[in-house]
């Protein structure tokens, strides 16, 4: 009857074993290849004449697309890391547009929320002084 006890009792012992040495060598995503790093960026859009926020303003920086709230505001998560570009896409009938000559770029830290440090400010179409012959 020991024979029996001990063997149930390695065999319990080997199979923790196995589990434990599975476990270490596994990481996150289980391929040995570390993940892509990502981060977020947050910020407001409001309307430059009269500083009310912008809701229903499609915002997309890196491949991902968000819709600022009521309040403008908007936070787009896994963002590549790097330097990003910001477009932003308004409902053509609203008749907004982003001034000429306004930097649209960010900076994305990995495991970070970088808040951009002033409100994008979108005008009115008609205010957008006409393109030069050329």
């Amino acid at each position: 009857m020991m024979t029996i006890g001990r063997c149930a009792g390695l065999t319990a012992l080997a199979l923790i074993a196995v589990a434990a040495f599975g476990l270490v060598g596994c990481d996150s995503d289980g391929g040995g290849v570390a993940p892509a790093q990502t981060g977020s960026v947050s910020g407001t859009i409001v309307h430059a004449g009269t500083g009310l926020p912008l809701g229903g303003v499609q915002v997309t920086i890196g491949g991902v697309t968000v819709t600022t709230n009521a309040s403008g505001e908007f936070t787009v998560n896994g963002v590549a890391v790097g330097q990003q570009v910001i477009s932003i896409q308004v409902d053509p009938n609203r008749g907004l547009v982003v001034p000429p000559g306004v930097d649209l770029t960010v900076n994305v830290v990995g495991g970070q929320t970088t808040q951009l440090a002033a409100p994008i400010n979108l005008i009115d179409a008609v205010d957008v002084p006409p393109q030069p012959p050329s």
